[in-house]
């Protein structure tokens, strides 16, 4: 990890500014380098992922940073609310971000949200929808001003990082429904230099809605972290409002394809990311895209099916797995991962707070080949293009206004 020459290194300096003054959404964008993962591993399905993340929490001996967009009550968010309550009782320091659209902490979810905060967690609620809001950590009746900067940027973004040294990014919420197979998703657990980077993002998201990090807590937050033999290079990309290197980034991986190219995603409904694919399959490569036979999301599901004539003509295999699929990820070449929470849809890709991982490894898109794709394959169905003049009409009106959707 390189330094500055007071031997700080570059994201602990740019997280004591943060420190040191109130956050703006400018501040937000945090272009990140090429750095590296000492070890990545894909964890696919919550009963293969929740138990390590849950065991990380429990090794926790500084801190535990959460940004989820969906934590609620439920067999695993309690097993989680139980895990981070202890670890703040022990004198670790727990902090989580939240959204107000995907975990309800001052609705549905509030007694969930109660004993957190009683329990001495302090959490932040980004609150997309609500145009007059409150700044500082649940609980702290802070006066409401207006929201205006936040209104309609979503924070969709799935995080865990221990102790400033184990990270988490993947698509699944901390709900029961990722863990009794309704929902299929995957998380990519990391440790290695690039975890500071996940860690810098939280810092500048949790100061941004009001959060204090006392100074002194900086070297526990930003240790030093070395790649060791082996490194993967991997870097962090991020959305936020008005920055959009994961949206660049995909637009790339379509674009420069030369060999294979799988797409594994819940909405793919965005005009511009389905040209790509479809470029991409006629200029030879083997494009796969992996998607949900019935998506919970009717509406951006016949969107996405008044596409797959196009797709299909041109040689793009669609796989439909048989429950929801959730998981966001891309995978070129063999070569090249991107996964996180970034969706194909306008909402991902242009408005919502996105996180994914980046990492360049052959060994890595292997991994994610035998855990994931393989399993897939085995029990998915090609998919169709829509039929008959009611569907067709269907699903091109929603293909319309599926900017919206």
């Amino acid at each position: 990890m390189s330094r500055t020459a007071a031997g700080v290194s570059p994201l602990r300096a740019r997280a004591a500014e943060l420190l040191g003054r109130p956050a703006s959404r400018a501040g937000l964008a945090l272009p990140f380098p090429a750095s590296a993962a000492s070890s990545a591993e894909v964890l696919v399905a919550g009963t293969s992922f929740y138990p390590p993340m849950l065991d990380d929490i429990a090794s926790a001996s500084s801190s535990v940073h959460i940004n989820q967009f969906g934590f609620k009550p439920g067999v695993v968010g309690n097993a989680f609310a139980s895990a981070l309550v202890a670890k703040a009782a022990e004198g670790v320091d727990v902090r989580l971000v939240v959204d107000n659209v995907g975990s309800a902490p001052e609705k549905t979810s509030r007694a969930h949200y109660r004993r957190l905060t009683d329990g001495g967690v302090t959490v932040c609620v980004n609150r997309a929808s609500s145009p007059r809001a409150a700044v500082g950590p649940l609980g702290a009746r802070a006066a409401k001003g207006w929201n205006l900067a936040a209104l309609g940027h979503v924070d969709h973004r799935k995080v865990v990082v221990v102790d400033g040294a184990i990270g988490w990014v993947g698509g699944a919420g901390i709900e029961d429904h990722f863990n009794d197979g309704r929902f299929h998703d995957l998380f990519v657990r990391l440790t290695g230099p690039v975890v500071s980077q996940l860690q810098l993002v939280f810092v500048a998201s949790f100061r941004w809605l009001g959060g204090e990090i006392p100074a002194s807590a900086l070297d526990d937050l930003f240790p030093p972290l070395e790649a060791g033999d082996g490194a993967i290079p991997a870097a962090v990309r991020h959305n936020a409002p008005g920055y959009r290197p994961i949206t660049a980034e995909i637009a790339r991986m379509f674009d420069e394809a030369t060999e294979t190219l799988d797409v594994v995603n819940p909405y793919v409904t965005d005009r511009g990311m389905i040209r790509r694919l479809e470029r991409a399959a006629r200029r030879g490569v083997s494009v796969r895209l992996f998607t949900p036979a019935d998506g919970n999301n009717w509406a951006c599901s016949a969107a996405q099916q008044f596409h797959h004539e196009r797709l299909l003509a041109a040689g793009v295999s669609i796989q439909e797995y048989p429950t929801m699929l959730h998981a966001k990820a891309f995978v070129r070449d063999g070569s090249e991962l991107l996964a996180g929470t970034c969706n194909l849809d306008a909402w991902s890709l242009k408005r919502f707070f996105e996180i994914d991982v980046q990492l360049w490894s052959a060994e890595v898109a292997a991994q994610f080949d035998d855990r994931f794709t393989v399993p897939a394959l085995a029990v998915s169905s090609p998919g169709r293009a829509a039929t008959g003049l009611k569907e067709r009409a269907m699903t091109a009106a929603f293909a319309t206004i599926s900017p919206l959707l």
